[in-house]
């Protein structure tokens, strides 16, 4: 088959099922096309995965997705359906308007320590209501993370991968860190506390005890992770501490929160003098 005759081929495969738009970046072999459902309008993604060795069989990749549909959890967004070409399996799941974590990082920094909480108890619950069931997710990573407002949403559960709940938990740990850090850890040090101020001892603990060397320190269960956010509360922001943290669009380097301060003093000292002109 060449590859200008997938597309037409590919669409004739998908039915009514979606309609597909333009082709986006992608890796390994794959094809990946944004799309929207045909009937509802809703924002979709189709991947063409490669034949196998390369790409995952059509059963396997059919038997995950029949088993992924079995789950409600809301933190979830799970792939619509899959299907054959030629042998090549393909799969339709939901594409976000959201920005990705690793894009949110990017362009904002740090989240707040709020929206790091919250953020990382909605991603650890829905791995969680995965492992129970005896699925692993095995590509959770900053690109399968979408932040919402209030939260997240996790998305790349449409492939199939050799993976083991291990893998979903270092993986947290990884995107524990890079929540609250802004970036990835280099191995220099386990604890958010000498990266950044106003973090939680429990947070310091837990993500140090996710990032451990000894594996066998770590914690093996999803469901400890949870419990052990769900020991805090996620502190609410007060009006002063959003506008020198910066709570909502990521934390103040050092250097920005000297600004802010320095420009809130400023503003003080003009006030004052015109209050003194002014008698």
């Amino acid at each position: 088959m060449s590859s200008d005759s997938i597309r037409p081929r590919l669409q004739l495969s998908l039915g009514a099922l979606a309609l597909l738009g333009e082709e986006l970046p992608s890796l390994g072999g794959r094809r990946v096309f944004a799309a929207t459902c045909r009937e509802a309008g809703a924002d979709l993604q189709v991947t063409l995965h490669p034949k196998p060795p390369e790409g995952p069989t059509v059963t396997s990749l059919r038997n995950r997705v029949a088993r992924l549909n079995t789950l409600t959890h809301p933190g979830l967004k799970l792939p619509i359906a899959a299907g054959d070409l030629d042998g090549r399996a393909w799969v339709v799941e939901p594409r976000l308007r959201s920005p990705s974590a690793l894009l949110r990082l990017s362009d904002g920094g740090a989240l707040s320590v709020r929206s790091g909480i919250l953020a990382l108890r909605d991603v650890t619950r829905a791995i969680a209501s995965l492992h129970r069931t005896g699925l692993t997710h095995g590509a959770l990573d900053l690109t399968t993370i979408h932040l919402e407002s209030q939260g997240a949403q996790v998305t790349g559960l449409g492939t199939v991968v050799a993976a083991s709940t291990r893998t979903d938990l270092d993986a947290l740990g990884t995107i524990a860190w890079a929540f609250f850090a802004g970036d990835l850890p280099d191995g220099s040090t386990t604890h958010l506390r000498e990266r950044r101020r106003g973090i939680p001892d429990g947070l310091d603990t837990l993500i140090a005890s996710l990032l451990a060397v000894d594996a066998t320190e770590r914690p093996m269960r999803a469901e400890t992770i949870l419990n052990a956010l769900d020991a805090f509360p996620a502190p609410q922001a007060s009006p002063i501490s959003s506008f020198l943290e910066g709570a909502g669009r990521g934390a103040r380097t050092p250097r920005a929160r000297e600004t802010v301060i320095l420009m809130l003093l400023f503003g003080l000292s003009v006030l004052i003098s015109t209050l003194i002109v002014k008698r």
